[in-house]
């Protein structure tokens, strides 16, 4: 039975079988991907053994393996993919979450029963005060080890932290026999200490690490943005951001404050937006592609391109040594610094078997080789546009794009930065899986700065984001 719903992005409206096992469908108006609302969705009863695999949930969770703590979580409570992901951040950020009706408490001590899907509750009775006794005996079992084999000087804060423990930290669902599954955290209490010997974590750096963003707010002035999609940057670290209709760019220094803004044409939709190294805009233009001052916006004219009013390029992007790419369905095209075509490729996927993409983005690594987003994989292409290989495939394994991804980046190392419904995954130029950055909305648009740092346009979120690269 087909049930409908509206697009949150463009409001048309989105049909959906209610007894689909997929918990997104794909707006075929503005091709955002939508996650089908809890009420349109069939919910399965769930198996037993729940507390042991919680349990095993938090401990990969803690062990920075958020991807397996997620599929498992969704294999045992029949979820959808955003609940289990929520549950996991949750986890991970001690925080309230709520799932199918119930509450799911992750404080620095988590005490924890279920019934269909994992409830936490404060109770009052009894039995609530026997796990808030167990819950502080086992924390100041495991603090007692601690101090046995740290100095004095590093017990006092850990003495007030334990002494101002509450019950309202410590919150527990009451069954009718009184029995409690009882898991306790105490790395909040004790930071670098694990549960199992006290030893110190040596874990290093994350991959990636959020050092700037800035925005946050929706709006038309300086600084705010409006379903700002495009994201460039110059030589010099300025940094472009173009909202999807409305034609309005906005600069902004490497440090993220405002420098100025000019508008490309109030009647145009920016499908792409890339700016060279000496601050040249590029903008497409339905069937052609426009030049700028980047800092005044001053108009430069239009390029003279191959293929005609019947080519649409759809998207800009710029190489490391500041050569332009424009790229079409049927028509690659690369300009060098000084605005000549140096390549010009009629038909450039006509020979990639079973071709296709949906969000045309592309990035260009420090050889020349060419990246292609397609819609569940990359395409790669070496300088001269041929065809070289294929990277990850539509599924849920961690090399593989679970939703069609809609931006790539390529770093000073030559690894390949894909954004997916987990987030940011990472890929070296052969193909191997890296990692996966955490990635809190939708990354738009991404590119890598000269100092390799990445820059994300969340447009979800209304924010540009900057994240360090440590590995």
């Amino acid at each position: 039975m087909l049930q409908s719903f509206e697009c949150p992005n463009c409001q048309a409206t989105l049909d959906y079988k209610a007894n689909a096992q997929a918990v997104t469908v794909r707006c075929t108006y503005c091709g955002s991907t939508v996650i089908v609302p809890d009420s349109l969705r069939q919910q399965r009863s769930t198996g037993s053994g729940q507390e042991q695999v919680l349990a095993e949930v938090v401990q990969l969770v803690k062990n920075g393996r958020k991807i397996e703590a997620i599929k498992r979580f969704r294999e045992t409570f029949n979820v959808g993919l955003k609940e289990a992901k929520d549950v996991v951040e949750a986890i991970e950020r001690h925080e309230d979450i709520h799932l199918g009706g119930t509450s799911f408490h992750t404080e620095s001590v988590a005490i924890s029963t279920y019934t269909s899907t994992p409830s936490v509750q404060t109770s009052s009775g009894r039995g609530g005060c026997v796990v808030l006794l167990i819950a502080l005996i086992l924390i100041f079992i495991g603090a007692g080890a601690f101090f046995l084999i740290n100095p004095a000087s590093q017990t006092d804060s850990i003495i007030e932290q334990i002494t101002t423990l509450t019950e309202s930290q410590v919150e527990t669902t009451n069954r009718e026999d009184d029995t409690f599954v009882v898991i306790t955290t105490i790395e909040a209490i004790l930071p670098g200490q694990t549960q199992d010997g006290f030893n110190e974590i040596s874990e290093g750096p994350a991959f990636a690490e959020v050092i700037l963003q800035f925005g946050g707010e929706e709006g038309i002035g300086p600084g705010f943005f409006d379903d700002t999609r495009r994201l460039a940057v110059d030589g010099e670290g300025n940094i472009y951001t173009g909202d999807y209709s409305g034609g309005r760019i906005q600069v902004f220094d490497a440090e993220g404050n405002f420098l100025a803004t000019w508008n490309a044409g109030k009647d145009l939709y920016m499908t792409g937006m890339t700016v060279d190294r000496s601050g040249t805009a590029y903008v497409i233009n339905v069937d052609t592609v426009e030049k700028y001052n980047g800092m005044s916006g001053e108009f430069l004219g239009t390029l003279d391109l191959p293929g005609g009013q019947r080519t649409y390029f759809q998207t800009a992007a710029t190489g490391p040594d500041g050569n332009v790419y424009l790229v079409a369905d049927d028509r690659l095209v690369r300009l060098d610094n000084s605005g000549s075509i140096v390549l010009d490729i009629a038909d450039p996927f006509a020979n990639i078997p079973d071709f296709a993409t949906t969000q045309n983005d592309a990035a260009i690594d420090g050889a020349g080789n060419i990246y292609v987003l397609g819609s569940e994989t990359i395409y790669k292409l070496n300088a001269q546009g041929q065809f070289i290989d294929q990277i990850g495939s539509k599924g849920e394994a961690e090399d593989q794009f679970f939703t069609s991804p809609r931006s790539i980046a390529v770093d000073g190392k030559g690894r390949i930065f894909v954004d997916d419904f987990w987030g940011i995954k990472v890929f070296e130029g052969n193909g191997r899986y890296l990692a996966t950055i955490d990635s809190p909305g939708v990354s738009f648009d991404m590119v890598i700065t000269d100092e390799n740092d990445l820059l994300v346009m969340d447009r979800n979120s209304n924010k540009v984001r900057k994240y360090r690269l440590n590995q």
